[in-house]
Parts: structure tokens; C-alpha cells; sequence
């Protein structure tokens, strides 16, 4: 048996907040990045003559969606239906009651999940019996611990989970679950979907997620794409596929010398793919670089140097509050990731009060707005260290 776990595909998303000098041709690459990885997929999906697919949740990223985007799927859907590949979908937090919007029509080999948990049933060639679990967000929220209605595992060769959802306990915003409730159905796999980074929680049987199949901005860094499984000895096992057409990567420069050997640094930069840099200063440097920096005029000066599969998104440097706590021991890497965990739409959402006026909440949605955020607490940070030192 093979088949695909391809989590958070996110058709439609709009890329929103791209540098207006961003070169036309980049800019068309990564506006259709992620129809390209879908296509992608399918491609391999039918090129490896895989059994079918798993989409659990946001495959779309809203409920509503462009007649281009829903053209594009049903192409993809027939092309699959063509070669007898079916496909399981469930929709997730982004794109919940998606199945109850018009959308082009649907072949038979496409069965979707909705808001009860329910269970479909797929014979292979070889004669085994394969049940397939899962269920729909109906709403932006699902505070349930849906995980307690699913069934265990039945009469059947194998078992796979699909499962939308994070951990946490009841009450949390998304179909929260514990790694020991879905160990206790015994299912042989779990595809989840929701959390965008390529993520294992248990090797044997197999319960992660596969990640965004294409990094949407530059908080979601390195290799994308989706899981081709394979069965053996009654084991599902899963191999990562790197598709994305295009990379989002960040860095830090702890040593420069001056701004030549800054600009030398980043344009010697290897990418295998069409990359997009963020790059962090976390040195001391000359007060001059600094507002050459700030004002634009270094990050346009590194861009006229940049080959075309190349961009840099934003250059900064590190302020004081951010400079004493990565110099006291704690790796920059670590500290950027555990900021960009805390600065995540759904946890800035949960936080603002339900009468907040569309346009802030759109603002703090933002790159721009979550930086304000994260930086006003590094400042916090700081200035409250400081205290307690002194």
C-alpha cells in the first residue's frame, strides 16, 4: 500500500504583505507557489501509482474560494479520478464548512469527511481492508476534544486517522488531543494536519504532521512539502518529499566588519531553489551602519546584487533588548523560534477582545503588526531584567 499525508495545502492564499520592489517574476512564483506544489503533488501522487491521498484540513485557505482556485482543483481531482486514485479530505480551521459552498463539481473518487466523525472504508487490489477516520470543522473553532469520538481500531487490516487539530486539552481552540488518547485507539497511522511544521509525535505507530506542503511567509522556514507512505511488515511508514517551489529562510550574522563585508556574506548565500532571506544583525556594529540599514539604503544596495532566485525580504538588526538576552546563553536560533510560536496568528486572534475593530486586528495579523508585538516584548524583557539586576 502506498499513499500520500499531505497536510495544509492552502489554495488560494494570497500572499499578502509582498515587498512592493519585489521583482514581477518573483512575485508571479510566489503567488502561485502554492498551486504549483498542489500540482506538484499530484503529479507524484500519480507518477508513484499511490492508493489515494489524505488531505486532513485546510486544503483551501478559506471557505471561500476564486473560481480559478476551484478550477484548478477539479482539474486535479479529475486528473486523479482518471487513474482510479481516491482522495480523503477533511476541511480544517481555514477553510471549514467549505464543503457546503458551492464549488465546481466533484468526482466520485473524491470523499470528504464532515462535521460527525465518520468512517470510510477503501479496499485495495491486494484484497486488504483499509478504514479511514476523520471529520470537518464546521466552525472557525472546535473547543471539543473530538479525538473521544473516534472510534477504536476495528475489524480491518489497517486503521489511519485523520485529524486536524493540536495538542491541548478541552477547551483549547483547535480539536485539541493528547498523544495518549490516540495511542489508545491503536490505529496504525495518524495523518494531522493544522500545525505548519513537519512534526513527529510518535515513530510506531506513526502520529505528526507533515507540514505545510509551501511555507506561506517568512516565519515558515526550510524544506516543505508532503509525506509519501509506504506499508511494510504491517507498518505504515512515512518519507518526506520536498516539492515547494519556493523556500522562506532566516539567519543571523554574529561577525561583520563593515557594510561591504555584510552585503559579501549574504549575496555568497547558496540556494537550490527560488530562497527568500530574512536577516538578522545580532552584532554590534557602527551607529552609521545601523541607520543605513534602518533607512533602506543597505537592503536596496544587497537586492541590485542579488541573482534572480534570490530576494532578501528584511534586513534588521537586533535591538538591545534582543542583543542581552541572545548573548546571555541562549542560542538566537532557539529564541527566534520559540518568538515566532507565541507570535502565531491563532494565539495573537485568542487574545484580542471579539470588539476590536477589523482594521487592528488585520494589522497584528500582519507581519509588520506581529514584529511591533515582538518587539515591544523584547524591550519588556529587557527593561524588566534590568530592574531586577539593579
Amino acid at each position: 500500500m502506498k499513499f500520500i499525508h499531505a497536510g495544509d495545502v492552502h489554495l488560494g492564499n494570497p500572499f499578502s504583505g509582498l515587498d512592493k520592489q519585489l521583482p514581477f517574476t518573483l512575485k508571479k512564483t510566489v503567488q502561485t507557489a502554492t498551486i504549483k506544489a498542489f500540482e506538484q503533488l499530484i503529479d507524484d501522487a500519480i507518477s508513484a501509482e499511490v492508493d489515494f491521498i489524505l488531505f486532513p484540513g485546510d486544503l483551501y485557505n478559506s471557505a471561500e474560494n476564486s473560481p480559478f482556485i476551484q478550477e484548478v482543483v477539479s482539474k486535479q481531482f479529475k486528473r486523479l479520478s482518471d487513474v482510479n486514485i481516491d482522495v480523503f479530505l477533511s476541511f480544517g480551521n481555514h477553510d471549514f464548512e467549505a464543503d457546503t459552498r458551492n464549488h465546481l463539481p466533484w468526482p466520485n473518487n473524491i470523499h470528504v469527511f464532515h462535521q460527525e466523525v465518520e468512517t470510510k472504508i477503501k479496499i485495495l487490489h491486494s484484497g486488504e481492508k483499509v478504514a479511514l477516520t476523520g471529520f470537518s470543522y464546521q466552525t472557525q473553532r472546535q473547543t471539543e476534544k473530538i479525538i473521544d469520538d473516534f472510534p477504536s481500531k476495528g475489524d480491518t487490516d489497517y486503521q489511519i486517522g485523520l485529524y486536524h487539530g493540536a495538542l491541548g486539552v478541552a477547551g483549547d481552540p483547535y480539536a485539541p488531543f493528547s498523544l495518549s488518547d490516540m495511542l489508545q485507539k491503536n490505529y496504525d497511522y495518524w495523518a494531522l494536519g493544522h500545525i505548519h511544521i513537519r512534526q513527529t509525535l510518535n515513530e510506531q505507530p506513526f502520529i505528526g504532521y507533515s507540514g505545510v506542503l509551501q511555507g506561506l511567509n517568512r516565519k515558515e522556514t526550510g524544506d516543505k512539502g508532503y509525506y509519501l507512505v509506504h506499508s511494510e511488515n504491517q507498518r505504515l511508514i512515512p518519507e518526506f518529499k520536498n516539492i515547494a517551489p519556493i523556500n522562506w529562510n532566516s539567519m543571523t550574522i554574529s561577525s561583520m566588519t563593515d557594510e561591504t563585508d555584510l552585503i559579501d556574506q549574504i549575496i555568497s548565500l547558496k540556494n537550490d531553489k527560488i530562497t527568500f532571506w530574512s536577516i538578522t544583525i545580532t552584532t554590534q556594529i557602527d551607529a552609521t551602519i545601523i541607520e543605513r540599514i534602518n533607512s533602506g539604503v543597505t537592503l536596496d544596495k544587497i537586492r541590485d546584487q542579488l541573482p534572480t532566485n534570490m530576494w532578501v525580504v528584511r534586513l534588521s538588526v537586533a535591538n538591545a533588548g534582543q542583543l542581552s538576552l541572545v548573548s546571555d546563553n541562549i542560542d538566537q536560533q532557539y529564541w527566534t523560534g520559540a518568538l515566532d510560536k507565541v507570535f502565531e496568528e491563532s494565539n495573537i486572534t485568542d487574545y484580542l477582545p471579539s470588539q476590536v475593530p477589523v482594521f487592528i486586528r488585520e494589522h497584528f495579523m500582519s507581519d509588520d503588526g506581529q514584529e511591533e508585538l515582538q518587539n515591544a516584548m523584547e524591550q519588556l524583557i529587557a527593561e524588566r531584567r534590568q530592574n531586577n539586576e539593579d
